[in-house]
C-alpha cells in the first residue's frame, strides 16, 4: 500500500510540474507530463479494492482538485490562442485590404488590361 502511495505522491508532484508548464504556456512539455501522470495513476489505482481505494481517498481527493485546476489553467490557454488567432485573421483581412487599395500591380493589372492571346 505505501508503494501505491508513494506513487500518487509522484503524480501530484508531476500534476504540479503540468500545471507550471500550462501557466508558462509550454503546451508539449504539459502534454508529456501529463502522459505520465495518467501512466502512474493508471498504476496506482488499477486493481485496487474498495477498501484501498477508501484509505488513499485524501490523496485522490487531492489529485482531482489538482487536475481540475490543471483543466481550468489549459482552458484560459486555449480561450487565450483563440482571441489571439481571431484578432490576427482580422488583422490580415485589413492588411489584404491596404494592399489592394494601394494599387497592388498584379491584381489590378489583371483587372484592368485585356490579354490580346485569349
Amino acid at each position: 500500500m505505501t508503494a501505491r502511495s508513494h506513487m500518487l505522491d509522484e503524480a501530484l508532484s508531476i500534476g504540479r510540474r503540468e500545471l507550471g508548464c500550462l501557466t508558462e504556456g509550454d503546451v508539449f512539455g504539459a502534454e508529456k507530463l501529463a502522459y505520465d501522470r495518467e501512466r502512474i495513476l493508471d498504476e496506482a489505482i488499477g486493481d485496487l479494492s474498495r477498501d484501498n481505494l477508501e484509505i488513499l481517498a485524501d490523496k485522490l481527493v487531492e489529485m482531482k482538485s489538482l487536475h481540475d485546476e490543471i483543466t481550468d489553467e489549459a482552458r484560459k490557454l486555449h480561450r487565450s490562442m483563440k482571441q489571439d488567432l481571431t484578432s490576427m485573421k482580422r488583422q490580415n483581412r485589413r492588411i489584404a485590404g491596404y494592399s489592394y487599395g494601394s494599387g497592388n500591380m498584379p491584381r489590378l493589372a489583371k483587372e484592368r488590361f485585356l490579354n490580346k492571346k485569349s
